[in-house]
C-alpha cells in the first residue's frame, strides 16, 4: 500500500520491501555512507507568464459589444449610478426620463458627507420626483447616502430584497 502511495505522488522509490498479503513488511536496507540518494526529475516545467503577456478579452472593445448586441440585442433597461456634480446639483429631468424609461437609479450622495443640509435637499428633491412618478425610494445604507429608484416596469420583493423581473403592471 504504501508503494503505491509513494508511486501515486512520484516519490522516490521504496528501499526493497517484503510482501506479506496485503501488508508490506520492510527491510532492513543497506545504506552506504556516502552513497547519493537517487531523487528522480519533475515530470514538466511550469513556465509562468507575467500578467502582462496574457491574453484578456478586453469586453468593452468594438468587436466583444458588436458581438453582444448580435446575440442578444440592445438592452431596453439599464442600471445609472449617478452622483452630484461639482455644483452639488443632481440632472433630476434627465433621471425622471430614464426612469420612466424603465431604468434603475442609483443616487449616491456619499460625496457630501459633511454637507448635511445639501444632502438632505437632494434626498428631498430625488424623493419628490419619484413620488410624482408614482415610484418608491429606497435607502441602500443607514445614512440614506446611497438611494436606489427602480424604474418604471421594475418589480422589487421587499420580503426577500430581490431586485429585477417585470412587474405586472408593465
Amino acid at each position: 500500500m504504501r508503494r503505491r502511495l509513494y508511486n501515486l505522488f512520484g516519490l522516490p522509490e521504496l528501499p526493497d520491501t517484503e510482501l506479506v498479503g496485503d501488508d508490506e513488511i520492510e527491510l532492513e536496507p543497506v545504506i552506504e555512507e556516502g552513497d547519493p540518494i537517487n531523487i528522480p526529475k519533475p515530470v514538466r516545467k511550469t513556465v509562468r507568464k507575467p500578467v502582462k503577456d496574457l491574453k484578456f478579452h478586453d469586453l468593452g472593445a468594438k468587436r466583444w459589444l458588436e458581438w453582444s448586441a448580435a446575440q442578444h440585442g440592445l438592452p431596453q433597461r439599464g442600471l445609472r449610478y449617478i452622483r452630484p456634480d461639482e455644483m452639488h446639483r443632481l440632472p433630476l429631468e434627465p433621471i425622471s426620463t430614464r426612469l420612466l424609461q424603465g431604468d434603475i437609479c442609483i443616487v449616491d450622495l456619499s460625496s457630501l458627507a459633511h454637507m448635511d443640509s445639501q444632502r438632505s435637499a437632494l434626498a428631498r428633491q430625488v424623493q419628490d420626483m419619484a413620488n410624482y412618478g408614482g415610484l418608491p425610494v429606497f435607502a441602500l445604507d443607514d445614512s440614506n447616502r446611497l438611494l436606489l429608484i427602480p424604474g418604471r416596469g421594475t418589480r422589487i420583493d421587499t420580503e426577500t430584497h430581490e431586485l429585477g423581473g417585470n412587474s405586472i403592471l408593465d
